[in-house]
């Protein structure tokens, strides 16, 4: 897999996990949230308890319910009680409760239900395989005890001095009000108080919400409203209780946020040490390499951070596989080219050294000759003039060649050279070279003989510079060769290429000089024995084929020889064989 495609599927990968994460930690926050809500609106008055927050907190296992301590210690705290009634009227779990309280209940008892001193509050609950519980809780009501005691005695509606003493023993107070909603009767009452009768059904629709305790009783007899009032102990009044809730949900929201933050960090130091820090440790080595130090960084120990102790690549980077590797390519490569190219250097300067002195040594001859000729101190017979004049112009035309050879060099490498090709036929044309060629003085001494087996094969190519090229590699293998080599010209072709082969059993190069052999600044191992090249001949002959199209392969040995092969790639068939 490329490094684009798993650095894409990693990050992918790890934002869906993040994604995931993220949304089951907010869903897990806002059930947090609720149920913390819940649990702040039950601890401040039981009877605003969520049918939710029962059902989450009371379970119902083998018929029977169990109740959470939560419940229990909120019901302990209001000194009330709680029973759980299952659809056929069974107690299958209570809390607290009286020993008045049934264990069962029929349709009448449920329905009926007004039990003495409390106040009752009723939740119905869902449960498993679609049964019902009902929730049945009550909450002591002085107000109402003290009611019930006054209906029971025997001077009632009268209110008598028992009565009174109880009442103020209780801090408790009566009002009587008659069907104009006029205080007719009052006792141990706060001055003025009076309510309409709004407000009293306000007070028992959420007695939380007041400050007393009222229970009230109809006379039918004499058309009065007996009103009892209390202390109430189970005050709190809705903007306290939403200040509470208000409370814990910020407590929450905090909780929630800091953790998220603290994940954040978290998460970004890991990114940072995953992903940042094998970035960093690139980033400085490319830098390294720009100031031309190519080894990898160390750390401050002198340990390499990408490797691990057994030497190979730290899982902290295998991501980074392919950079890595071509790190390490780009480095070797960087180092590679810095030593060529000092290796060029010197041997550019010493090829400008040997060029020098190849133009230097004709120089003085001619400089030499036009001096004597020049002096009228001796008078020169004609011979010797025709002899001066000869070598003059020997000298003159292999400097014109040398510096020809030079300018040629430079044009070939800007693609200066216009190149003009004709279907020609190479069979003929290196048949007619080699007769010429053979009868030079430096190739009398080897045997050059042709090959081919084809008559014909025509070839698109520039006929000036192909002879060139056949002149430079020929005039290569008959300098350095050793009288008496033999030298074979070879010409093969195919659909496909057309390949010229010059092969030799002379005295072949080494590594060095096969490898260097086109460079234009190189001069072979051999050229001490003849030093009147100018070290360009192989360069011309290598970027003349280039230009072509083709390329030169060379293959040698050392005291075995060297077989030269020059192939050119056919195109929209311009080659023929018969």
């Amino acid at each position: 897999m490329s490094l684009s495609k798993r650095l894409t599927l990693h990050f992918v990968l790890h934002f869906i996990l993040m994604l995931c994460f993220i949304l089951l930690f907010i869903l897990g926050s806002f059930v947090f949230l609720s149920l913390l809500i819940l649990e702040s609106e039950m601890k401040s008055d039981f009877s605003r308890v969520s049918e939710e927050y029962l059902d989450l907190n009371i379970t119902i296992k083998n018929d029977k319910a169990v109740i959470n301590e939560n419940i229990k210690e909120s019901i302990q705290k209001k000194g009330g009680w709680l029973q759980v009634v299952d659809s056929k009227g069974y107690v299958i779990g209570e809390y607290n409760t009286p020993k008045e309280l049934p264990k069962r209940y029929s349709f009448t008892d449920i329905l009926s239900m007004d039990l003495n001193n409390f106040r009752i509050h009723y939740w119905i609950l869902e449960k498993e395989n679609s049964s019902e519980v009902t929730i049945i809780y009550g909450e002591p009501l002085k107000s109402k005890q003290i009611l019930n005691t006054l209906l029971r005695s025997n001077s009632f509606p009268n209110i008598n001095t028992d009565f009174k003493e109880y009442l103020v023993k209780n801090d408790a107070w009566i009002q009587i009000y008659d069907a104009s909603g006029n205080v007719v009767y009052s006792y141990h009452a706060p001055p003025n108080l009076k309510f309409t009768y709004t407000e009293i059904l306000s007070m028992k629709k959420r007695p939380w919400n007041s400050k007393v305790d009222i229970s009230s009783y109809y006379f039918k007899e004499k058309d009065r409203i007996f009103l009892v009032g209390t202390y109430n102990p189970y005050y709190s009044p809705d903007h306290i209780t939403d200040s509470i809730i208000s409370a814990s949900f910020l407590k929450s929201f905090l909780i929630v946020f800091g953790t998220l933050i603290v994940f954040a960090i978290i998460i970004s130091i890991w990114y940072g040490k995953k992903f940042g820090k094998p970035l960093l440790y690139m980033m400085k080595w490319i830098n390294n390499m720009s100031k031309g130090n190519f080894m990898e960084p160390k750390d401050k120990k002198g340990r390499v951070p990408i490797l691990n102790k057994k030497g190979s690549l730290h899982k902290r980077y295998k991501i980074f596989k392919e950079v890595v590797d071509s790190l390490y390519t780009l480095s070797k490569t960087l180092q590679q080219n810095e030593e060529n190219q000092r290796r060029m250097e010197k041997t550019r300067e010493e090829w400008i050294t040997g060029l020098s002195h190849d133009l230097k040594t004709p120089l003085s001859s001619l400089y030499g000759f036009s001096a004597l000729l020049a002096s009228n101190q001796y008078q020169w017979s004609s011979e010797e003039i025709m002899e001066m004049g000869r070598i003059m112009k020997e000298k003159a035309v292999y400097m014109s060649e040398l510096i020809e050879d030079l300018n040629l060099t430079y044009r070939l490498k800007n693609n200066a050279l216009p190149i003009n090709k004709e279907k020609t036929d190479i069979v003929s044309l290196i048949k007619e070279f080699l007769s010429t060629f053979s009868t030079t003085t430096e190739a009398k001494d080897k045997e050059i003989y042709f090959e081919s087996a084809q008559d014909t094969i025509f070839l698109e190519i520039d006929l000036k510079w192909f002879m060139r090229i056949l002149d430079n590699l020929l005039t290569n293998a008959v300098k350095y060769n050793k009288p008496g080599t033999k030298i074979k010209v070879k010409v093969e072709s195919n659909h496909q290429r057309t390949i010229i082969s010059i092969e030799d059993n002379g005295i072949g190069m080494d590594e060095e000089t096969v490898k260097n052999l086109f460079n234009r600044y190189y001069r072979g191992g051999n050229t001490q024995d003849n030093d009147s090249g100018s070290g360009l001949g192989m360069a011309i002959a290598h970027q003349l084929v280039v230009a072509h199209g083709g390329e030169i392969v060379v293959e040698s040995q050392k005291h075995v020889g060297t077989i030269l092969k020059i192939i050119f790639y056919h195109t929209n068939d311009v080659q023929k064989t018969t």
